[in-house]
C-alpha cells in the first residue's frame, strides 16, 4: 500500500510541475499569438502611386531587397535604379517612415552610417 501512495503522489507532483512548465506556452497559443496586431501608420508618399514592389512585400522584405541590390552593385558591378536614394525620393522624411517601424520592432539599422537620409 505504501508503494502505491508514493507512486500516486509522485505522479501528482510531476503533473503539476508539467502543467506549470507548459502554462506559459498554452497562454501564448491561446491569447498571445494574435496576428491582428496594429500596424504603424506610415505616410503615403506624395505624387507616387506605386512602389518598386507591392506594399506587403516591402513591409516584410525591404531589407532583403536592399541587400540584394547592394550585392549586385558592389560585387557584380550592376547598377540599378532601385536603392536607398530611390526610396528617399518618395519617402523624404526618415522619422515619419523608416524610424517609425524600426523603433516599434527595436531595430537600429546601420544604413545611415554611410548613407545620408535626412530626419526632417
Amino acid at each position: 500500500m505504501k508503494i502505491n501512495k508514493t507512486f500516486n503522489n509522485n505522479v501528482i507532483v510531476l503533473g503539476i510541475l508539467g502543467l506549470l512548465i507548459l502554462l506559459p506556452l498554452i497562454y501564448f497559443v491561446v491569447f498571445g499569438a494574435s496576428t491582428d496586431s496594429p500596424q504603424p501608420f506610415l505616410e503615403k508618399p506624395k505624387g507616387e502611386e506605386k512602389c518598386v514592389r507591392d506594399t506587403k512585400y516591402m513591409r516584410y522584405n525591404h531589407m532583403i531587397l536592399l541587400k540584394e541590390i547592394r550585392n549586385e552593385a558592389l560585387r557584380e558591378g550592376k547598377k540599378t535604379d532601385i536603392g536607398l536614394n530611390k526610396c528617399r525620393v518618395c519617402h523624404a522624411n526618415r522619422e515619419k517612415f523608416c524610424d517609425k517601424c524600426h523603433t516599434i520592432v527595436n531595430l537600429n539599422p546601420d544604413c545611415y552610417r554611410c548613407h545620408y537620409y535626412p530626419t526632417k
